[in-house]
Parts: structure tokens; sequence; C-alpha cells
């Protein structure tokens, strides 16, 4: 039986304008191969499942957006209805997404935004349902991972001396998706360019002005590609992946 619609729109932005240095490829890590598929491909296709996702918004690297249109196209993601340049850092290709889509939430017409970094390939779609859910009931959702038991998080200072240990069951990782109904996150993006402010994520940008964020718990297979070592662990994961 297939879900009960709402009117308003869920519309999932899949960032794909960061070339990944520490990959040390001579091209965009998101057009990597991981068994023969682009990274970016496999969370395009999450999206492409999940009943509660209208519609794919991509953000592309300068001079990347026909490419990564094409390759929409042919792994038949028709879902994705708008391909846009993004900007030089994080903060900034999201923006670019948010104005891409300001005149429809400012009609109305998009009830949930989902950011997602097309450099982590496995996210379920069960996890996006759950995050959809909960930014509909709180305002903004995230997937999160806590510490495991043999892990810590130290603070340095600019000298490499440790200053601060985190080791307790408080300490969480923060993942991809988030998700936050749509005026609260464009307000939030409006009122960060007014302060010059930038967010490393972007829940950062919507904690600052008093959002509430709500964690939807993930694990470690909802990996980010960032080193060579990451692409390997991919695929090994890929060939065992439920769908």
């Amino acid at each position: 039986m297939r879900k009960q619609r709402t009117a308003k729109r869920v519309v999932a932005v899949v960032l794909g304008a960061g070339q990944g240095t520490r990959m040390g490829r001579p091209i965009n890590k998101i057009f990597l191969p991981i068994n023969g598929k682009a990274v970016i491909v496999y969370a395009m296709e999450t999206f492409e499942r999940c009943e509660d996702v209208d519609e794919i918004l991509l953000v592309a690297a300068s001079g990347e957006v026909e490419q990564l249109t094409k390759l929409a196209y042919h792994a038949q993601c028709t879902k994705v209805r708008r391909v846009v340049s993004g900007g030089t850092t994080r903060h900034a290709s999201e923006r670019c997404a948010l104005d891409a889509l300001r005149p429809e939430i400012d009609a109305g017409e998009i009830d949930v935004v989902l950011i997602h970094d097309g450099a982590r390939p496995f996210v379920p779609c069960e996890k996006v349902e759950q995050l959809i859910q909960k930014a509909r009931e709180c305002g903004g959702a995230i997937l999160a991972v806590p510490l495991q038991e043999e892990e810590h998080i130290v603070q340095v200072d600019g000298e490499h001396h440790l200053q601060k240990n985190f080791e307790d069951t408080t300490i969480w990782r923060a993942q991809t998706p988030q998700a936050f109904q749509a005026p609260l996150l464009l307000s939030a993006y409006d009122l960060a360019e007014r302060d010059q402010f930038f967010g490393t994520d972007t829940a950062a940008s919507v904690e600052r002005i008093g959002g509430p964020v709500a964690i939807v718990e993930s694990d470690d297979t909802n990996l980010k590609i960032t080193t060579a070592h990451d692409l390997l662990h991919a695929e090994k994961l890929s060939r065992h992946r439920r769908f």
C-alpha cells in the first residue's frame, strides 16, 4: 500500500560541488566508480526509491552542470528536475540550492528540504523517511552516530597540543542527510548571510537561530568517501548492500 502523500513537496538536495582534494584523483570524487557506478548515483537512486521524496536537486561544481545532468539522465533518476551550479564551500553550495528553491518555499509549496553529501553513497531509504518525519514534527533532524567505545575526540591548539578530550556517550558524529522544514531552513540561511556566518554543516545555521534539531541514529555504513581507502571500503560494502 502506498503512503498517503501531503500536498506540499519534499526536495532532496544532493551536493556534488566539492572536489575532495584528499582523494588524490584528477576528477571530482563524486564521479569515481564504486563497482562500475559513480559515487553520487547511489545517493540519487536512494532518493529516487523513497516515496516520501518528490524531487531531487543536484548541486554541481563549476563547469560540471552538464556532466552531472547527463549522469542523472543515464541513471534514469526521473526525480532529478534541476541541476544548479554550486559555490566554493559547502555552505555556499547549500545557499545556491536554497536560492533556486526560494520561490516555491515562499509560496508554501515545499514542506521539507533534505541536504545530503553526494559523497555518502549508502544512506538507507528508511533513514531518509525517519528524518522527514522528525523534521515535520520538530523542525529539523540529522543522522548521527554515537562514538564507539574505542573512539574519542580531542581538541588541539594551533601547535597540535591537546586541549580537551571527549569520550563520553553525549558525543555523536553528524552525518547527512540533514532535513529541515523548508521555511525554517531558508530563514536560517538568510540570517547567516546577513551575519556573514558560514556553517560547517547545514544544522549549524539552524542551531544558531535556536531552531530545534533532533537526532536519528545511523551507523558507519553511511560512510563518506574522502580517501582512496574509503573508496575500497565502499566497494566491499556495495557487494553486500540491501536495497
